[in-house]
């Protein structure tokens, strides 16, 4: 059994480490990411497409309830993507230092980095489960947000907040097996936990009449049933690395080493988040249309995103086992393979998305000024695409090498010393409104391609793995 084990991740690693041609290779692991994206992202635009059709008007306002549900929903994700970048932190860490240590064919590291890794992500989301009940009505207050777009961002917050255990559970899971280059199981484990989300949504937002209440108490339900296979997999399965989770693997210079990685990663992610909470507020001020019309747009746009999304995943688990193989070459290699595939995908992306993107907004809003709203800003938003490409590629491999700080350099400048200086200016300075906001995000995104090339100068992919006694275990079983 431990010889199988052993063959199924060597097959994987293989193709990482010698395959040829690398695009083949990477588009074929990165299939089964991609299949799960596109079930998120058909997920995100049930979750609009249900509420957009719920019926009646606001009185107070004369907007349809449809609008501020939607617009509700829409406005609490910047600040929750403030709490799961923290579990993303942890991913990025865990899956860059398992991969170097499997490319080093160090399994034994390997194990504990992972029961260490599981152990923070669950102890962290707990943590941030209370805080987010917490903080959600002062922070909606904070940007802006009054009436019922007020209640219903501060009733879906809550309820997703006692999500943050086991979507942080479920990134360390994530991160484990893709870091040995299984990309199938945690796309089945997710699949199933999409579709039933999608399912639920339908259910509860619709035939119960449940509102933003279905939409929120959907994912929590669909996130936490799917606990039972990540523990039987990262226990029994087969293949890959296993933990056993009776052994004391507690160890504070693993945590330590995690954190060293994961900091510059997570304090990016949630620093660029709380930029992007301070951009809805300014949006937001622009009036419930706009905001909404926001919101819509970046929902269509995850399905231009998701192609791309999954090879970046691909590429930073390629440079990390290559990285941890001691060759440079073909890491450099994967980083020139992955940049082409990603601005190809987004040029081409852009291409069919612009002419359409009035029909897909009406699937969602069929109002006449969020129409409008929506019209302009995702014409700006996917016209930049090419450049989100090159971005993703950037950050991908800023991940994989373990160089971390630079993918925290490149968000920050990205947002903070570009987008929202500019975004500032030109609403206090021009009457152009959101015509003003939606061209510098797309000022932003070009300017961060010359960011990222810089930094990217500065990577030397060493290796960020600590050589220990335990090298020459085999993989568990």
């Amino acid at each position: 059994m431990r010889q199988l084990r052993k063959e199924q991740m060597d097959r994987k690693t293989e193709m990482i480490l010698k395959g040829t041609p690398i695009w083949k290779g990477m588009l074929q692991l990165a299939i089964p990411v991609f299949f799960v994206n596109i079930l998120k992202t058909v997920h995100d635009l049930v979750d609009t497409f249900f509420l957009g059709r719920v019926p009646g008007i606001d009185l107070s306002d004369g907007i349809a309830n449809a609008t501020h549900m939607q617009n509700g929903v829409g406005i609490t994700w910047s600040l929750f993507f403030i709490f799961i970048s923290f579990g993303m932190g942890l991913s990025v860490a865990g899956a860059a230092l398992i991969g170097q240590y499997i490319g080093h064919h160090d399994p034994g590291n390997a194990k504990k980095y992972a029961g260490n890794l599981i152990l923070m992500a669950l102890g962290l989301g707990l943590v941030f489960n209370l805080t987010l009940y917490v903080i959600a009505p002062w922070v909606m207050r904070a940007i802006g947000a009054v009436g019922a777009d007020y209640e219903y961002a501060v009733t879906y917050l809550r309820i997703r907040s006692f999500e943050l255990p086991i979507l942080f559970f479920s990134y360390a899971f994530q991160a484990i097996r893709q870091s040995t280059g299984d990309t199938t199981t945690p796309v089945l484990v997710s699949s199933f936990q999409i579709v039933l989300n999608i399912v639920l949504t339908w259910w509860m937002v619709s035939v119960l009449d449940m509102g933003v209440v279905g939409a929120g108490l959907s994912t929590l339900i669909a996130n936490w049933v799917g606990l039972p296979a990540f523990l039987l997999i990262l226990t029994f399965s087969s293949s890959g690395l296993r933990v056993d989770f009776k052994e004391r693997f507690a160890d504070f210079k693993i945590m330590k080493h995690l954190l060293e990685i994961a900091i510059p990663a997570s304090v990016g992610q949630a620093i660029q988040a709380l930029g992007f909470v301070i951009l809805n507020g300014v949006i937001l001020s622009y009036g419930t249309y706009a905001s909404t019309a926001y919101a819509i747009g970046n929902r269509i746009n995850s399905i231009v995103m998701f192609p791309v999304s999954s090879v970046s995943a691909i590429l930073a688990i390629y440079i990390a086992q290559n990285v941890g193989a001691g060759d440079v070459a073909r890491a450099r290699a994967s980083f020139r393979t992955g940049m082409t595939i990603a601005v190809a995908m987004m040029t081409i992306g852009a291409a069919l998305i612009i002419p359409f993107r009035i029909p897909l907004v009406m699937i969602m809003n069929s109002d006449p000024l969020t129409l409008a709203e929506a019209d302009r800003y995702m014409l700006f938003l996917h016209l930049g695409l090419p450049f989100m490409g090159v971005y993703q590629t950037f950050l991908a491999t800023f991940q994989g090498s373990g160089e971390t700080r630079y993918g925290f350099w490149l968000s920050m400048i990205r947002l903070w010393a570009i987008r929202l200086p500019l975004v500032y200016l030109m609403s206090a300075l021009t009457g152009l409104g959101t015509l003003g906001v939606w061209s510098m995000m797309l000022v932003s995104n070009f300017l961060s391609v010359f960011v990222g090339i810089y930094l990217y100068r500065k990577v030397r992919y060493v290796p960020k793995i600590r050589r220990t006694p335990v090298e020459t275990e085999e993989f568990a079983v």
